[in-house]
């Protein structure tokens, strides 16, 4: 049956993130006509959060939840709603075990070495400082702009990470070293080592480096208040919950103003242009008329979502700063590798965000939710403590399982897709255009990604619909 149709407007954007968010604002303050189209029950996709019931009320982010000081449209973002900003805790000493053995230090968080070396041997070591000093040589020639406009291009990306690590390292530190890297930072999905692009890697580590500090500040609240601030200022009446799209259709020969249609399966929306605003991975999921490229078609069928689940960890307060540590810790635990002290000073609980990544992930996914949780506390134990068997709240964030997500942290390249796909990552179809931190050309992968994806697709559409076509 034919679906209703709704008022026409001048956009709509499919996908209620922090992207379409923006994208939408954006378009709104220009004075342009918008209605948002999400398919979740609630908007920010990969940004939401939740307070807990205790006593102290301390608020988790599900999601992402940290801001680096050269993010700059985020925290011009964060700044226009007032909302305040801390440094992320980081006082005494990161736990790193690895190979049975545990040691404490200062610095190295999230891949690169800060402070004093951890005290694993020196030839490791020595194996893993001389490899990164190769890497960053690599890191350096990349240009401004996506990583299939460098001149070696087509080379680097037949490549996987795990070919450099097994043709660059020599001991079993140094291996794990890089494969914890592309496990743990925000723009690799995360990914394990062979299934991802060389090209994707280093490019990655130059358009979002960890030497910029892009964990340098938690949000008090979280980030996940952000999404019902944006809509707020939408006003009512512009934001669907609840509708996925199935459909987008252009009608280039129509005489009629508003030559798209975004169908759900409750109605029709017209319009004279679209944002989408989804990961490549959940695009997939759309029909288009007329149809995309191939190269889009591919993009969106292998550009893959990281498999990632996150875990919060609740104490009445943080402990581990008695014992002089950071509540850093990484390490080869079979589940996490990584879990860092995401505590607000304002609440006095102790809350530690731990991620379970890559193979880890598949095979913790495959538990009950009693041998999860286990399997989550008991490397925390070995990190920080006995006392991290005793949390007064256990919160799982399983993003490979969310329908309208996929994954977390964003989605990543296998070796040649750059190179096949790479042009239609950013290009138009038509009247569509894309958004999504995985479109960013810089901090793909983090919320500044998304923010600066939505402003940019927000300022194509604008510029088109300005001509007159």
């Amino acid at each position: 049956m034919p679906l209703p149709s709704v008022e026409p407007v001048d956009v709509v954007v499919v996908g209620g993130g922090l992207s379409g968010l923006v994208a939408a604002r954006a378009l709104q303050a220009a004075g342009r006509s918008v209605r948002l189209v999400e398919a979740a029950g609630q908007l920010g996709g990969r940004m939401t959060g939740q307070r807990l019931p205790l006593p102290s009320e301390p608020w988790i982010d599900l999601g992402g939840q940290w801001v680096g000081p050269t993010q700059t449209r985020f925290l011009a973002l964060l700044d226009r709603h007032g909302i305040r900003r801390f440094e992320s805790p980081h006082d005494g000493a990161t736990v790193l075990v690895f190979g049975g053995s545990r040691c404490t230090f200062a610095g190295f968080f999230q891949g690169f070495p800060e402070g004093q070396p951890p005290a694993v041997p020196s030839a490791d070591w020595a194996d893993a400082m001389a490899a990164l000093e190769r890497f960053q040589a690599l890191v350096a020639q990349f240009p401004d702009g996506h990583p299939h406009h460098h001149p070696a291009a087509a080379e680097l990306d037949r490549l996987s990470f795990q070919d450099w690590i097994d043709a660059h390292t020599h001991t079993p530190f140094a291996a794990w070293y890089f494969a914890y890297f592309c496990r743990a930072v925000g723009f690799l999905g995360p990914a394990e080592p062979e299934q991802v692009s060389l090209l994707h890697v280093l490019w990655g580590q130059h358009t979002a480096s960890q030497g910029e500090h892009p964990e340098q500040e938690l949000l008090h609240g979280g980030a996940g208040q952000l999404p019902a601030l944006l809509a707020a200022e939408l006003g009512e009446g512009v934001v669907v919950l609840g509708e996925p799209a199935l459909e987008v259709l252009e009608d280039p020969g129509a005489a009629s103003p508003v030559p798209l249609t975004v169908s759900t399966d409750r109605a029709a929306y017209p319009c004279r242009a679209v944002i989408v605003a989804m990961p490549p991975a959940m695009v997939a999921r759309l029909r288009f008329s007329p149809e995309l490229p191939a190269d889009r078609q591919q993009l969106n069928q292998e550009m893959a979502m990281g498999a990632c689940a996150k875990v919060l960890v609740v104490y009445a307060r943080p402990w581990w700063r008695e014992q002089g540590l950071s509540g850093i810790a990484i390490g080869d635990q079979p589940t996490v590798e990584l879990c860092a002290d995401s505590s607000d000073p304002e609440s006095g609980a102790g809350v530690l965000a731990a991620f379970v990544v890559g193979h880890r992930y598949h095979r913790w996914a495959t538990l009950s939710e009693v041998e999860r949780r286990q399997a989550v506390l008991a490397d925390l134990a070995a990190y920080l403590g006995p006392q991290a068997l005793e949390p007064v709240a256990y919160v799982e964030k399983d993003w490979p399982a969310m329908p309208f997500v996929g994954g977390a942290f964003a989605g990543w390249m296998p070796p040649g897709l750059w190179s096949r796909c790479g042009e239609a990552m950013r290009r138009p179809h038509g009247r569509v255009f894309w958004a999504g931190t995985e479109v960013a050309e810089r901090w793909p992968g983090f919320f500044e990604g998304a923010v600066r994806s939505g402003e940019e697709a927000a300022a194509a559409v604008l510029d088109r619909l300005a001509s007159g076509d």
